[in-house]
Formats: C-alpha cells, structure tokens, sequence
C-alpha cells in the first residue's frame, strides 16, 4: 500500500472529549502498593534503574543517564539528556524536550543505596568482562557496559 488511507480522516473535537469523559482514569500507586512491587525486585540486578522510573524519570531519561550526573554523597541526580531507541537497531541521544527538563533531583535514600550497589555491580562484570567490556559512563548498560 503506498498511501495511508486513514490520513484524511478526522475525529470530530465533541467525539474526542466525548471519549475522554468515559476513559477510566488511572491512579498512581501508593506507598504501600510500591513497596509491594519493590521488596520482591531488591535483588534484581536492575533495580536502581527501575526505582529511578518509580521516581518519575521518563524512560528515556533513565536510559540517557550517565554516572558523571549522580552525586551519591550530595544524594542528586541531573538530567540531561535522552536516549531513545528507533526501529530497534539505532540508538538515539539528545537533550531535553525542553529547559525544565533539565533539572536536579534528589535521590532518596533507598534509590541511592541501589544505585551504590549497581555500580558496584558494574565495577564487579568491568573486571570479569576485561577488554570485552564497552562502558560509556550510562548507568542503564547490560554486563558487558552496552548500552
């Protein structure tokens, strides 16, 4: 097909807001049901990154994250950039959508300490991988330091 046949077809604006009258709306979780979900995850090699997505970083923030940004004894994170994946192959980084994007965050305690342990962690599969390791300075990288 080389033309999109639904390119010329429009929602009307009262359908729309019809339509988001009757979406269900989503709460976040509590702090209770967070802690549900994290105690089971606490030995998970991945688990500073998935409490930096607890703490509301978009995904492709956690992703573009570099250690350089993490000040563990100030307990603060900057945000800077973004990674994103295109059509699973291609790798792409920018910066921020916007100027409050970038910002400084604090690291709570439990986020931290995971984060202490993680790069602990990746000094650990450095040392095991010798010259196969890549690094780059990401935090979210596999074993072997690929992004």
């Amino acid at each position: 097909m080389t033309v999109n046949v639904a390119s010329e077809v429009h929602i009307p604006l009262k359908a729309r807001k019809a339509e988001r009258k009757t979406k269900e709306v989503v709460q976040p979780w509590n702090a209770s049901e967070v802690g549900a979900f994290v105690v089971p995850t606490k030995s998970d090699r991945l688990l500073a990154p998935l409490l930096l997505s607890l703490m509301g970083l978009r995904p492709a923030e956690v992703c573009g994250l570099r250690w350089s940004e993490i000040d563990l004894d100030a307990a603060t994170l900057g945000i800077a950039n973004t990674r994103t994946m295109m059509g699973n192959r291609t790798v792409v980084e920018k910066d921020t959508k916007s100027m409050a994007g970038e910002r400084v965050l604090p690291l709570p305690s439990l986020v931290r300490e995971a984060l202490k342990t993680f790069r602990a962690t990746q000094a650990v599969e450095r040392l095991a991988a010798g010259e196969g390791y890549e690094g780059g300075g990401y935090v979210l990288v596999d074993e072997l330091g690929a992004r």
